[in-house]
């Protein structure tokens, strides 16, 4: 887990905005007493962006610290809404945000975004030189894993290696007729506490035969998921589930494609030099009896290892309802990223802290076009 090193209250403020003013805001910091801090932003094509931010370290942020700052910025019709911290976010604030199009950030989700982006510099210029910290464990593997090995690891979607691996028992290391998938890690950090090392050594051995195997064949459903690719204009495009079809939440039927340019009633948009849109549209229906939450923040789009949020356009959105889609029913959205003009793959994925799972089943016939 990467984790950024905790900084002082106003070299945090000051990271954040940096953080911003590297994807082209013109930013604006104002001390708000109470320890609160607000970074407004703009951009030149008319995107506002406002983040509050409570830099406290010791901090859990509840809904009552976010409720009046995010109806402020809804009322002034925002387009990027953030809160970061460098304490905890309560349960009820996450799921708050995934209902509202609120991104959160805390310093996990920081250490991570430095880490894929390359942006240790922008950190350091606010530290003694440290970027990162690392959680302390109880225990360790009991040999170092390669740096590849370790990172293909962190990747798996381990809930879905312990469902294919349901019907296993394990024998030889006291497992008996345990089936191995109650025997497994619920994830990777669970190899670094809670198992003495034979047993750590076993899962470790399990999960390379997995990764040896490959994905495809491995896990079956999950990579159905994939829905196919749309390779337009010479990018091909995948969707990754974050659950088979027959157990997810929503299922979003899919289809995307690469263009310079975006057209919406009687708006155009046109994409920075270097960079091109990619616009994603998802036919997407709840199969459950209670309503499903996707939100457009809860989408990215990873390219050459790089992940993008979506890219608010001004005056306009795709996701209307604000993410919430009612059950047994089905509707159409839309999003757009910007990504690399020279990008050739990509694949659309749904954060992990979104409350519902997403089955994705690529369609051709669905409109790769952003609708009024």
């Amino acid at each position: 887990m990467t984790v950024l090193t905790e900084l002082e209250g106003t070299k945090f403020v000051r990271f954040l905005s940096d953080l911003w003013t590297q994807r082209n805001w013109q930013t604006n910091i104002q001390p708000r007493g109470d320890g609160r801090y607000l970074v407004q932003g703009q951009r030149s094509d008319g995107s506002k962006g406002m983040m509050l931010v409570l830099p406290a370290v010791e901090m859990t942020v509840e809904k009552e610290h976010v409720k009046g700052f995010v109806a402020h910025a809804k009322k002034r019709q925002i387009d990027v809404i953030v809160v970061a911290t460098q304490g905890e976010f309560a349960d009820e604030v996450r799921g708050f945000a995934t209902n509202h199009d609120i991104t959160l950030f805390d310093r996990e989700s920081l250490g991570e975004t430095v880490a894929e982006e390359g942006l240790e510099e922008t950190v350091r210029q606010h530290t003694d030189g440290d970027v990162f910290e690392t959680a302390e464990v109880e225990f360790e593997l009991p040999f170092d894993l390669p740096e590849p090995v370790a990172n293909a690891l962190a990747s798996l979607p381990i809930e879905a290696i312990r469902d294919r691996l349901s019907g296993l028992t394990g024998d030889g290391d006291g497992g008996g007729d345990t089936p191995l998938r109650e025997r497994l890690p619920s994830s990777i950090d669970d190899l670094k506490s809670g198992s003495p090392p034979s047993v750590r050594v076993v899962v470790v051995a399990v999960l390379l035969l997995v990764l040896a195997l490959g994905s495809v064949a491995a896990l079956g459903p999950m990579v159905d998921g994939l829905g196919g690719s749309s390779s337009a204009g010479g990018v091909g495009i995948s969707a990754l589930s974050s659950a088979p079809s027959d157990s997810a939440t929503m299922v979003a039927r899919w289809n995307a494609k690469p263009t310079d340019s975006v057209q919406v009633g009687n708006n155009s948009y046109t994409a920075p030099d270097g960079e091109q849109f990619v616009v994603v549209a998802l036919n997407v229906t709840t199969q459950q009896a209670a309503p499903g939450s996707l939100s457009q923040s809860s989408l990215v789009f990873e390219s050459d290892g790089v992940r993008y949020a979506h890219q608010p356009l001004s005056n306009t959105t795709g996701f209307a309802n604000g993410g919430l889609f009612a059950p047994n029913e089905t509707e159409t959205v839309w999003t757009v990223f910007t990504v690399p003009k020279n990008a050739s793959t990509g694949t659309v994925l749904v954060r992990e802290a979104n409350n519902d799972t997403v089955a994705f089943v690529h369609d051709e016939s669905v409109a790769a076009e952003p609708s009024v």
